[in-house]
């Protein structure tokens, strides 16, 4: 067989098509294979063995059997609340009677009753709704009843208890109104039988409420400074300080502020006056009266002020001079002289600066004490001039029938025309008064 290198050539070419299909065959079940494992169903295509076991499906937990005691509790428990929800029912119904009596009384006029059955009835229910309005009734009923201290103690409670069901300015505003009618002598009548017997004084308990409910309202400044000066007057200067403070932080630029730094001004001379050992209180004095000279150049208190330095100073210089002594009876003449040479620089115009001259001089032989009639700075002081209202005689104009029956004709004054000369007769001077 002779060798054709066109068939040769043809044959090469069939094997490398057949080998191509093949392969190509090959590459397209391969990459379906790999499809079919790598993609989104890649696991709903892997195969499961007929052997494998499904996991079972989670069943819900059944709930623990309770025990015959536990049983027996829940009943109780179950019982026990129906017995609470028909106790509420029935007082709800009784506290609304009670609430429809308050409203009877008020109308007839008895507003003691009345405020009396409002908190009846806001004690029997629980509704707070209906404990609110109540308590809102019998202060109103208190007020018309004027009782004002029973009234302050409802608007105390709605307050504090029934805050989002109220009026909150309205009701902080009558606190100030009340402890007003307290500062101006109101007092309740403790029996409504034995009218004239009053019950205490409650304007320190009512202020303190009122700004501790609103601290910053528009009448705050006046009631402080009304605080500050019952403290005072009680003996009690730390509160009454307090409330001055207060006043000049709270309310600065207003009348409150002018008169709360006079008053703590006055405060602490006060003190300073009872016993200062160590000044403290005379040196807030003095700071006291030159911020206030400072800030109120023109005021009319300024004469006040001059003459309660000088107050301080005498009071300075006693205690250094009695410092004085007791250093030089003592023997620490060095101290004694310390405190001297103070009293005459500083305090040279009061009592003590001729006994701590001459007792300087006794201790520092160099130093010669001025003559005691040499005369030293001359200490504020101001007159108040009086002048008497000048005596002028009139015509009494009493009308006969505004005397109730006691004149018939009107009555002169007969003062200026009537002759009190001794030495004229009786008939001289009866005779020269027209009136006779």
């Amino acid at each position: 067989m002779s060798f054709s290198p066109l068939r040769s050539f043809s044959a090469v070419c069939l094997v490398t098509v057949l080998s191509l299909g093949a392969w190509s065959a090959y590459a397209q079940d391969a990459a379906a294979k790999e499809e079919s494992v790598s993609g989104p169903n890649a696991d709903a295509a892997e195969p499961v063995s007929e052997n494998e076991e499904k996991p079972a499906a989670e069943e819900p937990e059944s709930a623990p059997e309770m025990t015959a005691d536990e049983a027996r509790d829940a009943e109780y428990e179950a019982k026990k609340e129906e017995e609470n929800a028909s106790r509420r029912a029935k007082n709800d119904a009784a506290a609304l009677e009670v609430f429809q009596k308050g409203l009877d009384s008020e109308r007839e006029g008895d507003y003691r009753k009345a405020a009396k059955r409002y908190l009846d009835a806001e004690l029997l229910t629980s509704d707070k709704t209906v404990k609110s309005n109540a308590l809102t009734h019998a202060a109103r009923a208190y007020r018309q009843a004027e009782l004002y201290g029973k009234e302050f103690d409802c608007i105390e409670r709605l307050i504090s208890e029934h805050m989002s069901r109220i009026d909150f300015t309205g009701a902080v505003n009558r606190e100030y109104e009340i402890a007003d009618a307290f500062f101006k002598g109101h007092r309740d009548a403790m029996f409504e039988w034995l009218p004239f017997i009053k019950d205490s004084d409650r304007f320190l308990e009512c202020s303190e409420a009122a700004l501790r409910n609103a601290p910053c309202a528009e009448p705050a400044g006046a009631v402080r400074l009304r605080l500050a000066r019952m403290y005072l007057t009680k003996q009690l200067p730390d509160q009454s300080i307090e409330k001055f403070k207060e006043v000049l932080q709270l309310h600065p630029g207003t009348d409150s502020a002018y008169y709360a730094e006079l008053g703590l001004a006055d405060v602490y001379c006060q003190l300073a006056e009872r016993g200062d050992g160590d000044g403290r209180w005379a040196t807030l004095a003095l700071e006291q009266l030159g911020s206030f000279e400072e800030n109120h150049p023109e005021a009319p208190e300024l004469q006040w002020v001059k003459e309660q330095r000088l107050a301080i100073d005498k009071i300075q210089a006693k205690r250094l001079h009695d410092l004085a002594k007791y250093h030089h009876r003592n023997g620490r003449d060095d101290l004694a002289e310390h405190y001297l040479n103070q009293v005459v620089q500083r305090y040279g115009e009061t009592e003590h600066a001729i006994p701590s001259e001459k007792l300087l001089a006794e201790i520092d032989e160099t130093y010669e004490a001025p003559p005691d009639a040499m005369p030293r700075k001359d200490p504020a002081h101001y007159d108040f001039v009086r002048n008497p209202i000048p005596i002028e005689d009139s015509d009494l104009l009493i009308a006969p029938e505004s005397s109730d029956g006691k004149w018939l004709l009107p009555i002169r004054d007969l003062k200026k025309d009537i002759k009190t000369d001794s030495r004229e007769s009786y008939e001289e001077r009866a005779g020269s008064n027209e009136a006779y």
